[in-house]
């Protein structure tokens, strides 16, 4: 009985089952666990403080709501002593020279920081190395082998953000409740709902997106932070307000609303212009210009029939910006997903 020679190519091909998701999930966690665990690290000691500090803040808030009459002067004393050592970060022996004007403004740079050195290695460092050509041959395919690469980390720090967004509303509710800042305003906007969590899945898809594009790791890292940088200030200087049609107000006192922007109008009703008003200050009686009260200004217009009206985004509206916001960066994100793929699919071996 002779053997059978069977020539290359001319049995069935044998075609390879696709590794699992599950274990591409695996794979991904393993390959970029250092990148989670520091970004763990550096959203663990923010939430540490965080929760410390807002025990404090809020039991010692609880103390000035209790005093009354609000109006005493130990009550006024106690409420200053809670604004200085707090929010300002002055003698608090407690704040260790911070305090929530500056926690708030490190906060800002987690989404940017977050994004540029986890989502710009993502497969910028395997395009660079060439090791993508490995990864391609073991079941997974170009297609599957991105997605998991890209998804699941973004899922993993849109969580936490999220976590530390919770964190943060509770260090920061104080503030809010006596009207220290308003929630709609840039300092505390985009640190509440789902607008933390948005801007890192966006800084982090924008990342990988030029990691890919460029191939390098340094120059998408480098480009991220600028583009980011650009987009936020674009979007709290001039995009957000835009989200629904500002409402009027008329008042000197709206307490901590997001101020457009106001004018003054005369007993005749005739808008004053700034060098108007700037040359009507200056005509005000003594007894008004040397005044102590920082009210005497406005009492004294109030009284001769001036109104100041104001343009403004109300504090009821925040959650309507919060989700068109988080609207259109989780529209952009998957666009930016998507264009990574696509840049993957077309990329040659």
């Amino acid at each position: 009985m002779t053997a059978r020679t069977i020539a290359p190519g001319a049995g069935p091909a044998i075609r390879r089952r696709p590794v699992p998701w599950s274990k591409l999930a695996w794979v991904t966690l393993r390959q970029r666990r250092a990148l989670l665990i520091g970004g763990g690290i550096l959203l663990g000691v923010f939430a540490v403080y965080m929760v410390v500090m807002a025990v404090i803040q809020n039991n010692a808030y609880a103390a000035v709501t209790a005093c009354h009459p609000a109006a005493a002067l130990k009550c006024q004393q106690l409420a200053n002593s809670f604004s200085t050592s707090y929010w300002g970060g002055g003698a608090g022996p407690v704040i260790a020279g911070g305090g929530a004007q500056t926690v708030s403004s490190l906060l800002f740079a987690i989404p940017v920081l977050l994004g540029a050195f986890a989502g710009a290695p993502l497969l910028a460092r395997e395009l660079e190395s060439g090791t993508f050509r490995f990864a391609w041959t073991q079941g997974a395919g170009r297609t599957r082998w991105t997605i998991s690469t890209l998804v699941l980390p973004a899922i993993v720090l849109v969580a936490a953000t999220g976590a530390v967004t919770a964190i943060f509303w509770w260090y920061f509710r104080p503030f809010l409740a006596d009207g220290q800042v308003s929630e709609m305003l840039p300092l505390a906007f985009p640190l509440l709902g789902v607008a933390l969590a948005a801007w890192t899945l966006l800084a982090c898809s924008l990342a990988a997106f030029l990691g890919t594009l460029f191939r390098r790791t340094l120059p998408a890292m480098a480009v991220t932070l600028v583009l980011y940088i650009v987009l936020a200030m674009a979007t709290a200087l001039g995009i957000r307000e835009h989200y629904a049609a500002p409402a009027t107000l008329q008042g000197w006192n709206n307490g901590a609303v997001w101020v457009i922007s106001s004018w003054v109008k005369a007993p005749d009703g005739q808008v004053l212009s700034q060098s108007a008003l700037n040359s009507l200050s200056q005509q005000l009686p003594p007894s008004v210009q040397n005044s102590p009260s920082p009210d005497a200004f406005t009492t004294w217009m109030t009284q001769h029939g001036y109104t100041l009206w104001q343009s403004v985004q109300p504090d009821s509206r925040f959650w309507q910006f919060q989700l068109t916001e988080g609207a259109w960066l989780l529209g952009s994100s998957g666009v930016l997903i998507a264009g990574t793929i696509w840049l993957i699919r077309r990329r040659g071996a």
